[in-house]
């Protein structure tokens, strides 16, 4: 009895965990759609109001979304760099997995039905229906 006791117990800490990330990820400005879940809080970059994840969608631990890209902060001042700012949106589309350790970079979408893999770097868009993963963000299958 006092297993099940547990358990009950361990599953409504579970939920409400969970249902914290979602607020406070909306709180940030972040549009999450229906049934989405987050293992842990993500990083979620300087500009989290431009990050959208679709319906359906898992998000593991430790996953960071970066918005911008503060490297060019260095050359912002310098020649033909003069004035360069890299930063945009990132969509994640419905029915998603993003792997523990992945990092998506600004001005990238994921589309419907895709799994990125876990310590995964996405530096560009991942077309429906694929699998990435690896240092550059490469089609698996």
């Amino acid at each position: 009895m006092l297993m099940l006791v547990k358990k009950i117990v361990h599953k409504i800490i579970d939920l409400y965990k969970r249902q914290n990330h979602i607020k406070y990820a909306k709180s940030l400005g972040v549009k999450v759609g229906e049934d989405s879940r987050f293992v842990d809080n993500p990083i979620w970059g300087s500009e989290p109001y431009l990050i959208s994840i679709g319906d359906h969608v898992l998000i593991s631990g430790k996953v960071t979304f970066l918005n911008h890209d503060g490297a060019t902060w260095v050359f912002r001042e310098k020649g033909p760099y003069k004035g360069t700012y890299k930063f945009g949106p990132i969509k994640i589309g419905n029915n998603c997995f993003i792997g523990f350790g992945a990092t998506i970079l600004p001005n990238v979408t994921v589309g419907d039905d895709c799994i990125i893999a876990a310590g995964s770097m996405v530096t560009k868009s991942v077309p429906a229906g694929e699998v990435w993963g690896g240092g550059a963000g490469s089609f698996y299958y």
